[in-house]
């Protein structure tokens, strides 16, 4: 089953959300594209910093990209983000 992993980031500055943007992507292009089993990752503003969400084809293929990737990063840039949401997709449709 699919999953959607939310999180929270509560103080960040654009600037340091879009080095973490920057970074997220060049692990992806060192890769050779997305990570098996990503289907959507996008961040939006939240009060002072912003959210993080992934939805994953299911926690067996988030969990190394998350751990290896994503909490290195966020570090890199300075954020500390609060522990994630993971909750089931009951419905994903795609355009």
């Amino acid at each position: 089953m699919a999953i959607v992993v939310e999180t929270r980031v509560p103080v960040a500055s654009k600037d340091q959300a879009d080095q973490f943007d920057a970074s997220i992507e060049q692990a992806m292009m060192q890769t050779g594209g997305p990570p098996a089993g990503l289907m959507v990752h996008f961040a939006r503003p939240s009060g002072e910093g912003f959210q993080l969400f992934n939805v994953w084809r299911s926690e067996f293929e988030m969990k190394p990209f998350y751990d290896d990737v994503i909490l290195p990063r966020l570090a890199d840039a300075g954020l500390t983000p609060e522990e994630p949401l993971i909750a089931p997709v009951w419905v994903f449709a795609r355009p």
